[in-house]
């Protein structure tokens, strides 16, 4: 029984790993019940009932090996993917709001090339790959606006004097 738990969960994963993107599903009803907390909770009751299941016998294992399996789905659920759930809901609306930004060239950006900008987010620098939005070499170390971002490359133009400054929340 345990090493069926531990097949089917290890292949769920396999399969959730090629697969999830595709299909994108999401799971059913409550948020934890989504493949990828289901899976692995599987895997662990079927790997810890394997463990304990010579020791302990199969049926004494059963709540221990359901009681781990349980708490790695939570702590998966709770630790990993909710947090990147939110990252994922919050970056393209950041994102939005850097337009107008002032940025720092720190790789020069060749004439109808890509180079990469440094920019404050909330007390944190990032860097992202760019572009002249006039198509014109912009050397390292230029200040920069951000004029528009599309397919994650940040179109900018240089400042010429101007000044920006764009407060983001950390909501």
């Amino acid at each position: 029984m345990y090493l069926i738990l531990l097949i089917v969960g290890a292949g769920f994963i396999v399969l959730s790993l090629i697969f999830g993107e595709v299909f994108e599903f999401d799971g059913i009803g409550a948020p934890f019940l989504r493949p990828t907390v289901i899976a692995p909770a599987l895997a662990v009751t079927g790997g810890v009932g394997l463990m304990l299941s010579p020791t302990f016998g199969s049926y004494l294992a059963f709540p221990f090996s359901a009681a781990a399996g349980i708490m790695a789905g939570f702590l998966l659920y709770r630790f990993v993917i909710l947090p990147l759930h939110r990252l994922e809901h919050t970056s393209s609306h950041d994102k939005q709001s850097l337009i107008g930004s002032t940025a720092k060239v720190v790789l020069g950006i060749p004439q109808g090339g890509f180079g990469k900008i440094k920019y404050n987010v909330t007390g944190s620098y990032v860097t992202s790959p760019a572009k002249s939005e006039d198509g014109v070499e912009i050397r390292k170390d230029t200040e920069v606006v951000i004029s528009y971002i599309k397919n994650n490359a940040y179109y900018v133009r240089e400042t010429r004097g101007e000044v920006h400054e764009v407060q983001l929340n950390s909501n």
